[in-house]
């Protein structure tokens, strides 16, 4: 096929069958059955069909139409398949008085009023590195963290203006660099003060709550000041049924109902709550109006129902509440907030169950009161227990917070009180801009509720669930042999025989028919809107953070690969957890032991071959030796600074020690594949300047980046049925239909009529699609594109395709239905080498995993 390249320098390629306008330029004789095949080639129709970069999404409007799930939509009608990361989990700490990770003790950290969040997610002079970053990674979609803390810490009403006017200076930025933002009103067991992130200090106050005493008492896990260095990661969603959160919660959401006696300012203290919540981000809203960036609000990070609807005052379900450590039932948390001495069960890991009990802890031996006013507990007030004749706690109203007080009506959480306050929460957000989205989630690992039809028939609701291998978080273990569909097992559908899947093609059969569950699941209770999955993501620090020593992330892009090709295969978009600039080896993300960052300025050794297994990039294999000098030393785990500087930009020479022959060479073996902490391949990025990265430098700190990057349709001209990336082959797959319309216009007379209009007349037969240079960029080849009809036009500075159907291609189905597909791939995508390397990644003998299961069942493996 001749290359016939434009005055632009770009190329544009079309199956001469469906294209008789270009019949005279093409020579080669082709069948009309028969997809083309087109390294480069090129038409007229080049100066007229201009590449946008796909996921810029600058000039996208986003909707969010009532039947469209999974997808949004933009002003051309076309399908809009969003991908993001969350930024980040440091925004959960303030920056001032001091930077305080949750590790640390500090008197400052009583002092909930005087402090500042200025600086989250990251100092402003590094917004243009870090956007550049996600936009060369192509993740565009930024779930935004804004803790209700950052805003109104001072007191009720007071809002920090300082901070939202720090805050619309970034979200400039990620404007100038085509990413979209929604805010998310971020909370974890509802208080940095109870052990988690999100409401300020004086909630607890409002309520009559002393935030001094809930360590001594046993009212919150707070992780500065109950630090277990062997397991760090695992006390703080204990807090959910501990007193503190678990109260809160409580009076959130039911307070009117459930705590109607108690008062503050004359105004029930959940009705207080409520307002102040809604007033505060709707007073966001009136400040970040004009920011072209801000698509939407969250309502609420996983929002819970603390005690409401507990069935059993004297013990809490294990399959609804993690059991860890300490774990007092309902009623000794009341009593032990009350100032009592209390022995309370302790639980510690265990297998096919999460816990066990292992013994008992007598807490609170200095007798301490979780209250302003010592032993005044509202719980005891409103007659839900009390003491018998021998001052032992007693429950007196069993089913409290399973009925109404007043009336006796069974309550329920969803129907009762959550949705409710959504309903609230949505209105004030579109008052202030009728055009925003609103996301809603349920508790993870439960369903959501259930939408009434007027819900249902309300425009800009976005259904965002959370979703993450749960055993591999609780044990931060991760080997690919053996998951378990840990959804199954809490919700009762499956015993651990039928919840096991063995090797990285079982833990993709597992993990995509919990997400497909997650999704019929929102479509039959909230209806056919868009699906967001909110969060998903790995931890880093698996294995006892042996890649941080070796530089060896090959399970870690496994592990990332398999979660987000099951999201892939149930076309979900997502935001993944999380990217976070003060990441580092030694405390992970900062917060609680948490170490999900897909960025982190340090890593203990650079890439290196002897840590690197071969296999891992079976087509894109690197050059090593420049990949290690182009990579940082950072300082060894044990000596990193808790606030990680910025990294400095590691030049490469832009010529090679390699010639055009030992490329190919090189290309062609798989004993050369560098898997670091960066994840970068001398193979990508070594011919010159590219978007926003002419020197590797954003792609130093990528973590597990072979699985992160990927390529993807972001703006789709039709219905999609298949958006996939295999990434052992390099083979991306893109499948959607249309409606055959006979009497429709042709591409040529399509961009005729539109000369002299709107550019964007023809964007509605127009597919975008993110193809990145990491994987697709080599220095001797172009990439292999196959499409069942149409044209296309590849950018690879913009790390773009377009793709414009042909709106007269007559292989019509059922109904008139169209299937049109796109392939993107390389020469050696289909190689013997790549096939070979994807047997090796995708399992192993069925006999061997079984072996090492039962051998790690009984204590004999590592």
């Amino acid at each position: 096929m001749a290359d016939l390249d434009d005055d632009s320098g770009l190329t544009l390629h079309a199956p001469k069958a469906t294209r008789p306008l270009l019949a005279n330029l093409l020579s080669t004789e082709q069948s009309d059955s028969e997809p083309s095949l087109f390294v480069s080639s090129s038409s007229g129709l080049g100066d007229q069909l201009s590449v946008s970069r796909a996921h810029d999404l600058t000039q996208t409007i986003l909707f969010a139409p009532a039947n469209a799930s999974p997808f949004f939509a933009d002003r051309h009608g076309r399908h809009v398949h969003l991908r993001g990361v969350n930024v980040c989990g440091q925004s959960k700490l303030p920056t001032a008085p001091i930077s305080l990770s949750s590790h640390l003790q500090s008197k400052e950290f009583f002092n909930h009023k005087q402090v500042s969040f200025i600086g989250r997610p990251f100092p402003l002079q590094d917004a243009d590195e870090h956007f550049a970053r996600l936009k060369g990674w192509g993740l565009t979609f930024v779930r935004l963290l804004v803790t209700w803390e950052a805003l109104e810490h001072s007191g009720p009403g007071i809002y920090d203006e300082q901070f939202i006017d720090y805050l619309i200076c970034i979200l400039k930025k990620a404007d100038k660099y085509g990413i979209k933002c929604f805010i998310d009103p971020h909370q974890d067991t509802w208080s940095r003060f109870s052990g988690g992130s999100g409401a300020p200090g004086w909630t607890f106050e409002v309520a009559g709550m002393d935030i001094t005493a809930f360590h001594a008492v046993g009212a919150a896990h707070v992780h500065n000041f109950n630090e277990d260095v062997k397991n760090p990661h695992m006390f703080w969603p204990t807090n959910y049924a501990k007193l503190a959160c678990a109260t809160m919660f409580t009076l959130f959401f039911a307070g009117h109902v459930l705590a109607p006696d108690l008062m503050y300012k004359g105004q029930n203290v959940g009705t207080f709550l409520q307002d102040k919540y809604i007033a505060c981000y709707t007073h966001l809203a009136r400040r970040l109006k004009d920011c072209k960036a801000v698509v939407g609000f969250e309502f609420m990070n996983e929002p819970h129902y603390g005690y409401i609807g507990l069935a059993d005052i004297n013990k809490f379900d294990s399959m609804l509440f993690f059991h860890f450590g300490p774990y007092p039932s309902a009623l000794q948390s009341f009593a032990l907030g009350s100032g009592m001495e209390i022995e309370v069960d302790m639980y510690i890991k265990s297998w096919p169950v999460p816990t066990r009990k292992s013994g008992t802890k007598i807490m609170n031996q200095e007798r301490r009161s979780a209250w302003l006013n010592y032993g005044d507990c509202i719980w005891k007030r409103h007659g839900v227990w009390g003491l018998d004749s021998q001052n032992r706690p007693i429950i007196l109203k069993p089913n409290y917070f399973t009925t109404n007080p007043k009336t006796g009506a069974p309550i329920n959480y969803y129907n009762d009180f959550y949705m409710p306050m959504v309903r609230r929460y949505k209105a004030a957000i579109q008052s202030v801009r009728p055009d925003h989205l609103v996301f809603f989630e349920p508790i993870p690992n439960e369903d959501p509720p259930t939408l009434t039809d007027t819900d249902r028939n309300e425009q800009g609701y976005v259904y965002a669930p959370h979703w993450y291998d749960l055993k591999a978080l609780l044990t931060k273990n991760f080997d690919g042999l053996v998951t378990f569909d840990v959804q199954g097992l809490a919700r009762g559908t499956k015993n651990v025989l039928s919840a096991m899947y063995f090797g990285l093609a079982g833990a993709e059969v597992n993990y995509t028919g919990q997400m497909r569950n997650i999704v019929e699941t929102g479509k039959r209770k909230v209806g056919q809107r868009p699906v967001l999955m909110g969060e998903c993501g790995i931890p880093m620090d698996i294995n006892e953070k042996q890649a941080f020593l070796t530089g060896d992330y090959q399970t870690h892009n496994n592990f990332l690969d398999t979660v987000i090709t099951s999201m892939e295969t149930n076309m979900l978009n997502f935001t993944l957890w999380n990217y976070n600039p003060g990441n580092d080896n030694t405390f992970g993300d900062h917060w609680n032991g948490e170490d999900f960052s897909i960025y982190s300025p340090n890593a203990s050794v650079p890439a290196s071959r002897a840590g690197s297994p071969s296999h891992s990039r079976a087509s894109s294999p690197g050059l090593g030796g420049r990949v290690a000098r182009a990579a940082q030393q950072a300082p060894s785990k044990l000596n990193i600074v808790t606030t990680a500087p910025s990294p400095k930009c590691a030049t490469l020479s832009p010529s090679s020690p390699c010639d055009l022959a030992s490329r190919r060479a090189s290309h062609a073996s798989l004993e050369r594949i560098p898997t670091s902490p960066f994840e970068i391949t001398g193979l990508a990025f070594t011919e010159g300047p590219l978007e926003g990265d002419p020197d590797h430098f954003h792609h130093v700190g990528g973590r597990a980046l072979d699985a992160i990057i990927r390529p993807y349709a972001s703006k789709i001209a039709g219905t999609p049925i298949l958006s996939r990336f295999d990434l052992t082959s390099l083979v991306y797959t893109l499948e959607f239909t249309t409606v055959y319309n006979p009497r429709e216009e042709s591409i040529q007379e399509i961009l005729d009529r539109s000369k002299g209009s709107s550019p964007d007349a023809y964007k509605r037969f127009l597919t975008e699609v993110f193809v990145p240079n990491f994987h697709y960029k080599f220095p001797d080849m172009q990439i292999v594109v196959k499409v069942s009809d149409g044209e296309w036009k590849y950018d690879q500075e913009k790390q773009s395709l377009v793709w414009f159907y042909d709106p007269q291609w007559k292989h019509v189905g059922d109904g008139g239905v169209v299937k049109h597909w796109l392939t993107v791939s390389t020469p050696l995508s289909y190689s013997e080498e790549a096939q070979v390397a994807a047997s090796n990644r995708k399992g192993w003998s069925v006999w061997r995993v079984l072996w090492d299961f039962f051998e790690e069942l009984c204590g004999k493996s590592r």
